[in-house]
């Protein structure tokens, strides 16, 4: 087993959504806690280098390239000793193989299992996602201290969120609640109007601005929300992640959906109520003490399906959401410390 001393050149590979993104940043905390001194570098999928740009624990954020040849010369000549798979990709165990990095770590491939790899655990998806990263790295001796997600924002991404509080006037001194309607499949999202309702109720009880997050595509859900409402929300548009994570930071409390910015909510260290119909609660659903979730207590599926398998269930989902009342979240709300 190499020492922490032999290794001072480490390579992160994880290329994913934002959410998947998100709960991979554990891992970086823990290798930078056991390998103080090393040179770290994350490749990330294009367009999430966003969202680990301004991470204190990197050197480096690389981006995948589609050219396996230009990929294996930028990965080559850094020189890395370790590699960390994050993902059941052989190609990816490939691609550090043929760059020459020595030490492989990671998980069982789906398609060539250990081969290639110095140290290989199973893909136990029986896991909340974050446990299923760290079980790559707790072999290598590394003690884990700290589970939660983190996400840093940088001056970049606060100075935009400055400017849009002030465009918006919301600088005053009422809290902010977000809202997200979206999410990846029409049948994980909490109806619109439930929405609504929730924004009015919110705005009423504790007097305070309601903004409404959307995704790509996702402009006329939330034009949807904010017509049913008879307090006027703020949309925004098009924000970055990193824009996004500055404002959900500045958030005293974010509502939303299973989706990515739900993640990016709870890595930014807000109170979040998460909402659940078709997703594996033990997989997925922040168990953190300061995030509420509200699913359905009967629906057994929400602790065995994949995310994958939700896609033939969608009546079953759907049920599962409309069974969650703007009342039942507006009761979390009161309980949860924000």
């Amino acid at each position: 087993m190499f020492e922490p001393e032999q290794i001072e050149r480490i390579l992160i590979i994880r290329l994913a959504p934002l959410g998947e993104t998100i709960l991979t940043t554990p891992v970086i905390r823990a290798l930078r806690q056991h390998f103080q001194d090393a040179y770290i570098a994350y490749m990330v999928a294009p367009t999430r280098e966003d969202l680990i740009s301004a991470n204190p624990h990197l050197n480096e954020v690389l981006t995948y390239q589609a050219s396996v040849p230009k990929l294996i010369y930028q990965l080559a000549r850094r020189r890395f000793q370790m590699a960390v798979v994050l993902q059941p990709t052989f190609r990816l165990v490939l691609h550090t193989f043929f760059a020459r990095i020595p030490f492989r770590v990671g998980f069982e491939t789906n398609a060539g299992g250990k081969k290639l790899m110095s140290l290989a655990v199973p893909n136990n998806t029986a896991l909340h996602e974050t446990q299923r990263y760290l079980d790559v790295v707790r072999p290598l001796g590394i003690e884990i201290i700290d589970d939660e997600p983190e996400v840093f924002v940088d001056s970049a991404g606060i100075a935009w969120m400055n400017n849009f509080l002030e465009n918006q006037k919301l600088n005053d001194s009422s809290p902010i609640i977000g809202l997200n309607p979206g999410a990846a499949t029409t049948y994980r999202r909490w109806h619109a109007s439930n929405f609504a309702i929730l924004g009015d109720q919110l705005h009423e009880t504790y007097g305070a601005h309601i903004v409404i997050t959307t995704g790509p595509r996702e402009g006329e859900l939330a034009r949807q929300v904010a017509d049913q409402m008879s307090h006027s929300p703020v949309i925004v548009n098009q924000a970055t992640p990193m824009q996004l994570a500055a404002l959900l930071q500045r958030c005293n409390l974010y509502i939303s959906n299973d989706t990515g910015p739900m993640h990016l909510s709870t890595a930014v260290k807000t109170p979040t109520v998460a909402l659940f119909g078709a997703s594996n609660l033990i997989q997925w659903a922040p168990p953190w003490d300061k995030h509420a979730v509200l699913a359905s207590e009967t629906c057994p599926l929400m602790k065995t399906l994949s995310s994958k398998e939700w896609d033939t269930h969608t009546d079953q989902a759907r049920e599962n959401l409309a069974a969650i009342t703007p009342d039942a979240v507006m009761a979390t709300v009161e309980k949860l410390a924000w």
